[in-house]
């Protein structure tokens, strides 16, 4: 069973078109072609579909890193530290 953490990178991977080397704490909403808007509404639905939350039109604006999505999803209860 993969972690939380391997969900997340893995998630981003697949909504983004991204490799591996590519997916980063510095990655960041509008620093990569890929992560434009239209990436960012497929990356919010992956997220939501890989952790099974809901989230809304504002938090939707907070996620615009990875920093900031882990500690979003962190928010709606999905744990990364202690799984």
């Amino acid at each position: 069973m993969m972690k939380n953490i391997e969900k997340y990178r893995s998630a981003f991977m697949d909504a983004l078109e991204l490799e591996e080397d590519q997916v980063s704490e510095e990655l960041a909403l509008g620093e990569t072609r890929e992560w434009d808007s239209l990436g960012h509404m497929i990356l919010i639905s992956t997220m939501e579909e890989v952790f099974e939350v809901s989230i809304d039109a504002e938090w939707m604006t907070e996620f615009d890193s990875y920093k900031a999505g882990k500690e979003l999803l962190n928010r709606l209860g999905v744990d990364f530290v202690n799984e």
